[in-house]
């Protein structure tokens, strides 16, 4: 198979289809409408919890614990190995990789949500399609263009307008904190985070298309979460253990974390499955609108003009990279 051939085939949905819209592309769609608001539900379960006390380590540890378990029955339900493609070694690699990087990312975001409103970190982390423009040059072959640049640049500058830098806005940021610490430390550190958990999940994304249909969606989920499980442990071990959660409504909010976190990443793999990787990822900006909602509606957060103006920048320059791929 030549180079073109094989990119060609990496860049297109993993399953056959015709060039029109095809009611199995549809589907792909809709599934990854609802991983959207699946993560939006269990990134507010986050929230909820880091604001009783629990910190982001074993939020992770706890959203693994129930990911993986259902992870596992999914592949005992489908009658598919959850060790993967073990006879395939490149499917193989891939898989662990989009493990890793997954958890590597989803770690950051957790740590993110707990340190700054859930909007503002969902949008941060939400210029992932920009890295994985940049990604899929590299690993797909994919062309990246001095457009694809100018996008990259002017979505970066619709973080600053989120974040808001008390360097360029004035002490505090959004305002003062508590303490010896100021709300412009938090979200100068919660941004940060939820940047690097950006680029892990486009390695993460590119990974799964690397993997290929080989790799069946539950197997996806329990790397994920066994790898998540496996490094949130050992931090947790060094860094002083953990607290189990308290009470009927904190193991109720961890249960629906990790339901959540599931259905999310279930609906997730199985749809960039059925639809091309741009387009398909265009959908989950669904979740910044779901956090807006969640973090207004449920957790009381305030917004400004600044704000929704750099969300709005954000979310433009990622459905514009991702229309100008699905054209070409």
């Amino acid at each position: 198979m030549s180079d073109h051939t094989r990119h060609s085939d990496e860049r297109s949905a993993l399953l056959e289809r015709p060039r029109s819209m095809s009611s199995t592309e549809l589907r792909g769609y809709v599934l990854m409408a609802a991983s959207a608001l699946g993560f939006a539900t269990n990134s507010a379960c986050v929230k909820a919890l880091a604001n009783a006390g629990l910190p982001a380590l074993e939020i992770v540890l706890l959203r693994s614990i129930v990911q993986l378990s259902l992870g596992l029955l999914g592949c005992l339900a489908h009658r598919t190995s959850p060790l993967g493609p073990t006879n395939n070694p490149v499917a193989f690699r891939w898989l662990v990789a989009r493990g890793l990087f997954g958890a590597f990312g989803n770690a950051c975001f957790f740590y993110s949500v707990s340190v700054m409103p859930l909007a503002d970190a969902t949008v941060v982390f939400f210029t992932g399609p920009v890295f994985s423009a940049l990604f899929a040059k590299l690993l797909l072959g994919e062309p990246y263009d001095r457009f694809d640049r100018l996008l990259s640049v002017v979505c970066l500058s619709g973080i600053v307008l989120v974040v808001q830098p008390g360097m360029l806005f004035g002490s505090g940021g959004g305002g003062g904190g508590s303490g010896d610490e100021t709300l412009d430390d938090r979200m100068a550190r919660g941004a940060g985070a939820a940047l690097v958990g950006a680029m892990s999940g486009a390695l993460a994304y590119c990974s799964v298309r690397k993997a290929g249909s080989a790799v069946h969606a539950m197997v996806h989920v329990v790397w994920f979460g066994m790898l998540s499980l496996v490094g949130s442990s050992v931090a947790l071990y060094f860094s002083g253990g953990a607290r189990l959660p308290t009470g009927t409504y904190e193991w109720t909010v961890a249960a629906a974390l990790g339901l959540f976190a599931f259905l999310g990443q279930a609906l997730l793999n199985r749809g960039l499955q059925l639809v091309p990787a741009g387009p398909g990822m265009l959908v989950r900006n669904l979740d910044v609108v779901f956090a807006f909602v969640f973090g207004v509606a449920v957790f009381g957060e305030r917004t400004d003009g600044l704000k929704v103006l750099g969300a709005i920048t954000i979310v433009l320059c990622t459905v514009a990279m991702g229309v100008r791929k699905w054209r070409a």
